[in-house]
């Protein structure tokens, strides 16, 4: 028998939704502005839109802080991620990259509030698929893979990347 590895699914139809996938407990709105402040005080934030803009702030770089920072090492343990990203949004309807497909495999990890992606993909059998996650929920998206996020309100999503 051939030993299955982790995404076996999703690296054969370009996205695996996983609910449920680790317990990330109580997670709040403290601890997203916790790792705000951690981020814009070391100058992490990659973006940080002003209030009545688009409310949303990203960090491509630097570390993590407190429940936050708990999180990332058991993710990065268990799937070898190279770079973590934060993605979060203050407002419904907040601003999101749009469509679009990355260069390297993801995993997007739902910490606080819900967001949904839809996914499609030209290798396997699923075409077209949408899925609301919720707090420990993921999704992998294989490297290639057109994707969008859809913003319903406050969230906090990171997004785990392996350099290939």
């Amino acid at each position: 028998l051939r030993q299955t590895t982790m995404f076996d699914e999703g690296k054969k139809n370009g996205f695996e939704f996983m609910p449920n996938w680790i317990d990330i407990g109580q997670y709040t709105a403290l601890d997203v502005c916790e790792q705000y402040q951690h981020a814009k005080s070391y100058k992490y934030l990659s973006k940080d839109d002003e209030a009545n803009y688009n409310n949303r702030w990203l960090q491509f770089r630097g570390d993590f802080v407190g429940r936050t920072n708990e999180i990332v090492q058991r993710v990065r343990q268990r799937i070898q991620s190279t770079e973590t990203h934060v993605y979060a949004n203050w407002i419904e309807n907040g601003h999101q990259y749009g469509r679009h497909k990355d260069a390297m495999p993801v995993l997007i990890v739902q910490l606080w509030n819900n967001i949904s992606y839809c996914v499609e993909s030209e290798i396997g059998e699923e075409k077209h698929t949408a899925y609301v996650l919720k707090p420990g929920d993921a999704i992998y998206i294989h490297n290639g893979t057109w994707h969008t996020p859809v913003i319903f309100g406050e969230r906090m999503t990171l997004s785990f990347g392996w350099n290939r």
